[in-house]
């Protein structure tokens, strides 16, 4: 269903003793210039922690009605056979950034990350120079790729 972008250790969110988990990413982007979307809505709870994207993703989706946005790309999204796919979080898309070269396809430039900023902006991670930034919402500049739970 894709390519591992990052295995869970001691202290990471999602991290089971004697069992294996991490992220999944997939091989593809999904987009080059999808907005984050519903700018001037806050959309509550999101995070910027390693493995809550998910929960970013479905918080997203279900406070925001717009319809071609980052995190309903990633979650309408069927691929390998999967359909559990999500807009990973800030702390996310820092691992799959180390990882980088290991997981493959993923290009420089800005990938959204389902953590909101404020009201008018969301955090994207730039994968040319490893830095997160705040872009505008309704900014279609970053890229967007989905990951998994495994």
């Amino acid at each position: 269903g894709g390519i591992i972008a990052y295995i869970f250790v001691p202290g990471d969110n999602g991290y089971v003793a004697g069992q294996t988990h991490g992220l999944i990413a997939t091989t593809t982007n999904q987009s080059t210039g999808a907005q984050w979307g519903c700018s001037g809505t806050s959309i509550a709870g999101t995070s910027t922690t390693l493995g809550t994207g998910l929960a970013n993703t479905t918080a997203i989706v279900n406070g925001c009605a717009t319809t071609i946005i980052a995190a309903r790309l990633c979650d309408n999204l069927v691929s390998g056979g999967y359909s559990d796919w999500y807009l990973p979080s800030r702390g996310d898309l820092e691992k799959m950034y180390t990882n980088r070269v290991a997981i493959g396809g993923l290009s420089t430039g800005q990938y959204w990350s389902s953590s909101e900023f404020d009201v008018e902006k969301a955090l994207y991670f730039n994968f040319s120079n490893g830095i997160s930034s705040a872009s505008l919402k309704s900014s279609t500049i970053p890229k967007v790729r989905a990951i998994k739970y495994f």
